[in-house]
């Protein structure tokens, strides 16, 4: 069974009950503007129309229809219409299990290294890709959509170049894991950044221009961050949206609403229905 969640504007979210550790969106016509974020699973895009500006770095990248990029879990971002023309595309976001399943061989743990994979003109790809997540939404065969679905993770594995490598622990200064480490205890805390700065034992402003060139965000915006992507979960589980805002520590359930749907395209209420 599909669970479809309800259409905020022209974006749309929703999970296939026969495929756990999947999460899929489509976008028609939208020119929704997505700030700096990030995602807890492998985020696959697959552009249909119009030209996306997608930030992540230095140069910035122009989305063309036929086009599939590609973000690592916890990669920071930003992505909208680099003009007036609106979008449509559809993103599938990949739990590092499901991935792990569908790529690696029984036993093997090494994940293919997609922190920043942009894949371009392959129209086999794309196609096997898009047809998996329209099985997706229409629940016409989800046996089918699984199939196309793993070969084109195992495809994008390939296109990587490298296939069984990932990320080494251990390249970032050691104050942003401290910091990054008490935030993602800490989440759901109100934290001052006199607080990190007795943690560390660092200037404030040093602190916050060093978490940022490494993480992506400064640590406030880091911390929010981990504050949606635990709202999802918990809405995921059925937790009202009041709740959720409470136990993730936003001031109360329209200050979640407002960043939620600036972050994703829906809102809290939008997400939830049907799961």
């Amino acid at each position: 069974m599909v669970r479809m969640k309800q259409d905020a504007g022209l974006i749309r979210i929703w999970r296939n009950d026969a495929l756990a550790g999947v999460e899929l969106l489509r976008a028609s016509g939208t020119q929704h503007h997505f700030p700096k974020h990030f995602h807890e699973a492998y985020a696959i895009h697959l552009h249909e129309r119009g030209t996306m500006a997608f930030q992540y770095g230095q140069p910035q990248v122009a989305l063309k229809p036929g086009n599939i990029n590609i973000l690592a879990p916890g990669v920071v971002h930003m992505c909208l219409p680099a003009d007036e023309q609106a979008l449509n595309y559809r993103c599938l976001f990949v739990s590092p299990a499901f991935l792990q399943y569908a790529v690696l061989d029984p036993g093997a743990t090494r994940l293919p290294l997609f922190e920043r994979l942009l894949c371009l003109g392959d129209l086999e790809l794309f196609q096997s890709l898009g047809n998996a997540h329209r099985y997706l939404e229409t629940d016409d065969d989800a046996f089918e959509a699984e199939t196309l679905l793993t070969s084109g993770l195992a495809a994008l594995a390939t296109y990587s170049g490298q296939p069984h490598a990932r990320i080494e622990a251990g390249s970032e200064p050691r104050h942003v894991t401290t910091i990054r480490e008490f935030l993602d205890a800490n989440y759901d805390r109100r934290i001052a950044l006199a607080d990190l700065a007795r943690l560390v034992r660092l200037n404030p402003v040093y602190l916050v221009r060093s978490f940022r060139s490494s993480v992506g965000l400064p640590p406030h915006a880091y911390q929010r961050q981990l504050r949606l992507s635990r709202a999802r979960q918990l809405l995921r589980l059925g937790t009202p949206p009041a709740e959720v805002a409470e136990m993730v520590g936003f001031a109360d359930q329209s200050h979640l609403s407002r960043l939620f749907k600036q972050t994703t395209g829906v809102t809290p209420a939008d997400y939830a229905k049907g799961l």
